[in-house]
């Protein structure tokens, strides 16, 4: 049987205090088929010499690399000025790929909060678009595509960010799919990878709890199999329409349920052009989790905004530690994920 390759997302493992040759070296010794550093911070410096250690690291351990950003729109919430424009910055990212190895940078344009800021949906996505056509050259000539994500609960429907795709050329862009945040946004996560599959150039893969509300619905990530997301037929898509695209990780916990009150007029203002259909299978999988049994999961909370004790924030490493275990033992014997042995 062919065995899709299986990667670990840092951001799985962020608490874990680890450095680039530390997440490599857990990625091999995981049976891990690649290491997908979703964040700048990941690397330490952009030196060409670190980088090709780095490189040099991860190929004589089997693992491939991937890299990534975070936001590329300057009039985003989540937008850093720190590493210069967005053009500078992802020029950079791109250049570092292709010392590391890395076919793609990922990015993404923000969250939900820009759907709702002083700057109009539709501006935040032109700023998008002009900074992917800018940096065109730079993606033609290192041969490193961008992979813009459906992030942060979520900024881009499936569908939007398909049209972004098509407007500016897969030879450019293409899709990091992100199974975990279409259904913070009343979206299920087979619709999105329906949409999207055929444009995958990486992953964040999660599962999800989602269950009905008075107002619409509840929604938890949660490790593989834990929640209700369609993960066979996830992958049966990516397996059939991106088959190079590795599945990698992105295993969140630790976090409460998610209100998605997607029958008020307050969702539908934030998200107007759903379609019906769409709109339906969300209703499907929220009463699908009504069905399962699906509620709160019992584990280790951190507080947003708050400082978290040494002793908690300990408990929450291992909790990390042990959840995203849990689901690369899920991906390989359910899913059948992973072209390594452990």
């Amino acid at each position: 049987m062919t065995r899709w390759a299986l990667g670990l997302d840092s951001y799985s493992l962020r608490l874990q205090g680890w450095d680039a040759f530390a997440f490599i070296r857990y990625a091999s010794e995981m049976g891990l088929d690649a290491v997908h550093f979703s964040e700048r911070a990941n690397l330490a410096s952009h030196d060409r010499s670190y980088l090709r250690e780095v490189r040099d690291e991860a190929r004589a351990r089997g693992v491939a690399l991937e890299v990534g950003l975070g936001s590329i729109d300057r009039h985003a919430a989540s937008f850093d000025p720190t590493y210069g424009t967005a053009e500078e910055q992802v020029t950079a990212l791109i250049q570092a790929a292709a010392e590391v190895g890395s076919p793609i940078v990922r990015c993404f344009l923000g969250d939900r909060r820009d759907r709702a800021g002083a700057v109009p949906l539709g501006a935040h996505i032109e700023e998008c678009e002009r900074v992917i056509a800018a940096v065109a050259p730079v993606v033609r000539a290192h041969g490193v595509r961008l992979a813009l994500e459906n992030h942060g609960g979520v900024d881009l429907l499936a569908r939007e960010l398909r049209a972004i795709i098509e407007r500016r050329g897969f030879d450019v862009v293409g899709a990091c799919l992100d199974t975990g945040n279409p259904a913070y946004a009343g979206e299920d996560p087979l619709l999105a990878a329906e949409v999207l599959a055929s444009y995958a150039l990486s992953t964040h893969v999660r599962d999800t709890a989602v269950w009905e509300a008075a107002d619409g619905a509840m929604a938890q990530w949660v490790p593989l199999g834990e929640g209700n997301a369609d993960l066979v037929g996830i992958r049966d898509l990516l397996v059939a329409q991106a088959p190079e695209c590795p599945f990698d990780l992105e295993i969140i916990t630790g976090s409460g349920p998610a209100r998605v009150p997607y029958l008020t007029a307050a969702h539908a203002a934030l998200y107007p052009h759903v379609a019906a259909a769409d709109a339906a299978r969300f209703a499907c999988l929220a009463r699908d989790g009504m069905r399962r049994g699906l509620g709160p999961r019992r584990q280790i909370l951190a507080v947003r905004g708050a400082i978290t004790p040494p002793d908690t924030l300990e408990r929450l490493r291992i909790q990390q530690r042990a959840d995203f275990e849990s689901s690369v033992a899920y991906a390989r014997n359910r899913l059948h994920l992973g072209q390594r042995a452990a």
